[in-house]
């Protein structure tokens, strides 16, 4: 065999969800009586699978704190083997547990999807490039006319979900070492940013959630506001909820659209 195809071979050995028949083994990688190749190049492929589920482990520490380790570790070998790594950045292997547990639902707790979702928006959020935020000095110069077309550049390190579940809760009990609640169903919106080297999430009301989102796409500040028509005062609201994103700093730039659009081309293709 080339080298190429003895590479090609130890690859698929370690990743794929099918066991490699011995005999191709056998007939490329030197064994012993005692230690077949098929025994010892299997010693790699445990190894590899077993840094794959400690990196699991260390992105969804909650989820191990519900599941315990040894199911939690299950869960993990099935979800690599039907889900191999195909991406340099070992950190980067969890990405899909999330539609894995939508999948396959804990019948006890179809909530777990939801959390597991809510602490990969953690992961990345902590990884995220760095961005200075505006004040609302930001927005000084804008007269009412610019204002409604203007819109907004989010911070990296900010992200908006919408779950099934209310996972928040549920992320809080775990983290305080307390029994959870019976999962709580119906959709539920949670921000999650960094502030720092600190990761923070906080529940968000539905329409502030599409606003954000709206903002997140390019939306001008005429069509963010918009969302809020719902409240009783929907004017106050808006004004309450862009006085929040700037406390938090989760604006980092105001713009105009076109503006706005280049910002967010730029970090697809960061990504």
């Amino acid at each position: 065999m080339t080298l190429a195809e003895t590479q090609a071979l130890f690859h698929e050995i370690l990743t794929s969800a099918e066991p490699v028949a011995a005999e191709r083994i056998e007939a490329c990688f030197a064994g012993t009586p005692d230690h077949p190749a098929s025994e010892r190049v299997a010693i790699y492929a445990n190894m590899y699978l077993w840094r794959l589920v400690d990196a699991l482990r260390e992105t969804f520490p909650q989820l191990v704190r519900y599941l315990g380790d040894e199911r939690f570790a299950a869960l993990a070998e099935d979800y690599l083997r039907r889900n191999p790594s195909d991406h340099h950045d070992v950190g980067q292997v969890g990405r899909r547990l999330a539609a894995f547990l939508r999948e396959h639902p804990d019948p006890e707790r179809p909530d777990l999807a939801d959390l597991a979702e809510l602490e990969w928006a953690r992961h990345q959020v902590f990884f995220a490039p760095p961005a200075e935020p505006v004040g609302p000095d930001a927005f000084a110069g804008l007269d009412p006319a610019s204002f409604s077309r203007t819109g907004l550049v989010l911070s990296p390190a900010l992200r908006v979900l919408v779950l099934d579940h209310a996972a928040a809760p549920l992320w809080r009990s775990l983290e305080d070492g307390e029994p959870p609640d019976a999962p709580s169903p119906g959709a539920s919106a949670v921000a999650v940013w960094r502030g720092g080297f600190d990761v923070f999430h906080t529940p968000l009301a539905l329409d502030e959630a599409i606003a954000l989102e709206g903002a997140a796409s390019g939306d001008s500040l005429a069509t963010i506001c918009a969302a809020f028509t719902g409240r009783e005062d929907p004017a106050a609201a808006a004004h309450a909820a862009l006085g929040s994103w700037l406390a938090e700093g989760w604006i980092t730039a105001v713009a105009q659209p076109r503006d706005v659009l280049a910002a967010l081309d730029r970090r697809v293709a960061r990504r």
